[in-house]
């Protein structure tokens, strides 16, 4: 909330929320126990926070008084391979945590509940000290993968000696240097947090194949082990105040807290202190950044927005004649200024006191700079409709779109068409004519409540009755030897064009035209007629021209060598293909066959001999080209008697 207040210069400070802390491990050094001594080995279940996550991890401490491998010699001879005497590197007590030979070789992990879960995204810094308890010159083991792992559960869930760590990369960490000498030495690491982990194991971490090591024995009894003393896991992080809003002129202090240096910076200025008065006069972000001792950072950021002027639009137009009313009653105390005016305390605006126009009233609050607001509204003589219609005229069935242009919003229309239907179509109506006429229309707007306007026109829409395309040709079974086909238009309606397709790539536009075909075939006739307002309408019909055949065969012929009639001849029109004649008696033996019309037949039987004056009968067979596939014939045979003469 920002207020309204009267001093000149106004501060808001913007305090952190305190300093945090950073290791996230409650017993870093294992100092916390409950006293118990006298166990060999000494294990973690005397601790307070740690416990053995894998194997059985040692828990050496210099009060205890029998068994502790931090009391076995004094002074400690170091380099020499002992495991059972030291010092902690700070405090009294360490980690003793052993990775027996080979690739299943036993690991042993110390656990703990980390102070807080992980932040996803966040870097965190880690470090502890090691020193390697096997160090003999002479029999030397020593490795890396030393190091840490993470996990939501507070022990691993799966076998931590066989398991594939590289499956694993993002919930782990180690040293890829090799733990060697009996110094107590510091391992370092940066980690990116990939879930909210909740738990950490330390110890020998990864897969011996990928581990560098130097192994005296590989006896699975025998391995590398290390002591492990003040783990630290800090969390980078940076603490900035929330989001905030000013009026214009006021002023923030920005606070910024973090455990390490950190940077922030405005866009324009950048520094390193801790805080900043910040009195932008535009929406400024500060993005501050937190850096690590090993590298890592955290980025964040704090927006100070501006309040600027308000201005706002009266949600809609009012007319002139509408009646006083609030202008808007939720937004507090505070006073009302502006013409139109009348009530300076409640907003009540008269739109007949301020005339027309764009009215500017302004709202100053009495609490908060936030609400102040400038508002204009929009005061209407009353509006002026217009009508558009894509279409004045048109063939049955005709569909109209109509748009009323209105410079003034409106709520509601309402259209008549002029045959009885209606429409509530916001702005543009669509229409469907389905019977000629001329039509008037009418639409009604209105704008807001109190507001309407309406236009009216008488035959704004003419819709013509289309033509009914028809026709019928004679002779309706036409070959190519009766080829001329006489069409005749029968459409309906007042027809004032014609256009005829005759399927040939020939075109008429006779009413009804007589037309030739050349060629056997179907053919595709498309008739389009043109009525009135050029209202068309077509239809399509199939005409087959048949291929035909007219033979003459005469039924008498007199081979008697007087030079007349004295062979049966045949006579023919059209395309005749595969000609074959067959004659026989009236007992039905064959008398001639002929393949030709050259060979006709000269009134002899097979042996020669004049035929009997009398009847025979003859078969004629032939083909002729299809009409309707062009690819194939079709079979005819005429038959008949035909008489000898002698």
């Amino acid at each position: 909330m920002v207020q309204r207040i009267t001093a000149i210069c106004f501060y808001l400070l913007i305090a952190s929320q305190g300093i945090f802390s950073q290791n996230l491990i409650a017993d870093p050094g294992f100092e916390i126990w409950d006293g118990t001594s006298g166990q060999s080995p000494n294990t973690l279940s005397g601790l307070t926070h740690w416990y053995s996550a894998n194997g059985t991890a040692d828990h050496h401490h210099v009060d205890i008084e029998f068994g502790s491998n931090l009391t076995g010699l004094e002074p400690c001879p170091l380099g020499e391979g002992n495991t059972w005497c030291g010092f902690p590197y700070e405090g009294g007590g360490v980690l003793g945590v052993w990775k027996g030979n080979g690739p299943d070789g036993s690991k042993e992990w110390g656990g703990t509940q980390l102070l807080e879960p992980l932040v996803p995204g966040d870097c965190y810094e880690i470090s502890f000290w090691i020193q390697n308890k096997k160090d003999d010159p002479d029999q030397l083991y020593e490795t890396n993968q030393w190091g840490v792992f993470f996990s939501n559960t507070q022990y691993p869930t799966f076998n931590a000696n066989l398991a594939n760590f590289s499956a694993m990369a993002d919930q782990w960490v180690t040293s890829e240097q090799v733990t060697s000498g009996s110094e107590w030495q510091q391992l370092t690491f940066t980690y990116t947090a990939s879930e909210a982990f909740e738990y950490v194991y330390i110890g020998y971490v990864g897969d011996v194949a990928n581990s560098t090591f130097t192994a005296a024995n590989d006896s699975y009894l025998l391995g590398f082990y290390v002591w492990i003393d003040e783990l630290i896991i800090e969390h980078v992080d940076v603490e900035v105040p929330d989001d905030i809003s000013l009026c214009l002129g006021d002023s923030v202090l920005l606070n910024f807290a973090s455990n390490y240096s950190l940077s922030w910076t405005d866009g324009m200025v950048t520094d390193t202190t801790t805080s900043v008065w910040a009195k932008p006069e535009l929406t400024t972000t500060y993005y501050v950044e937190a850096i690590g001792n090993m590298g890592c950072t955290k980025l964040d950021s704090v927006v100070v927005t501006v309040l600027q002027e308000n201005f706002i639009d009266y949600p809609q137009p009012v007319c002139v004649a509408t009646e006083a009313f609030e202008l808007d009653p939720n937004v507090g105390a505070g006073s009302w200024t502006g013409e139109g005016i009348i009530n300076s305390a409640t907003g009540l605006f008269d739109p007949s006191v301020s005339g027309s126009g764009t009215i500017t009233v302004a709202f100053n609050s009495a609490t908060e700079c936030s609400n102040d607001f400038t508002m204009f509204i929009e005061v209407l003589e009353t509006p002026e409709v217009d009508l558009i219609a894509d279409f004045s005229e048109g063939c049955l069935p005709l569909t109209v779109n109509f748009e009323a242009i209105t410079d003034t919003p409106a709520l509601a229309y309402e259209w008549s068409f002029g045959d009885g239907a209606t429409s509530n179509e916001i702005g543009t109506a669509s229409h469907t004519f389905t019977e000629g006429g001329n039509y008037d229309l009418a639409v009604r707007v209105t704008h807001f409540e109190n507001c309407i306007s309406e236009y009216n026109q008488e035959n704004l829409v003419r819709v013509y009755d289309a033509p009914v395309a028809n026709f019928a040709f004679t002779p309706e079974n036409p070959d190519i030897l009766d080829s001329e086909v006489q069409f005749e238009d029968r459409s309906e309606g007042n027809i004032l064009q014609w256009q005829w397709d005759f399927g040939d790539q020939t075109s008429s536009s006779g009413a009804s035209p007589l037309h030739e075909y050349r060629a056997p075939g179907v053919y595709e006739v498309n008739f389009q007629v043109t009525g009135i307002g050029n209202c068309v309408d077509t239809i399509s019909r199939s005409i087959t021209v048949k291929n035909a055949i007219r033979m003459y065969v005469p039924n008498a012929f007199s081979p008697n060598l007087d030079g007349i009639n004295d062979r049966f001849e045949i006579g023919y029109v059209g395309d005749l293909q595969e000609y074959e004649m067959t004659v026989f008696n009236r007992w039905g033996g064959l008398i001639f066959h002929s393949k030709s019309l050259e060979n006709t037949w000269d009134g002899s039987i097979p042996n020669g001999r004049p035929a009997e004056t009398g009847i025979y009968t003859y078969f004629i067979k032939y083909t002729l080209q299809s009409a309707t596939d062009a690819g194939s014939v079709e079979e005819e045979i005429v038959s008949g008697d035909v008489m000898v003469l002698r």
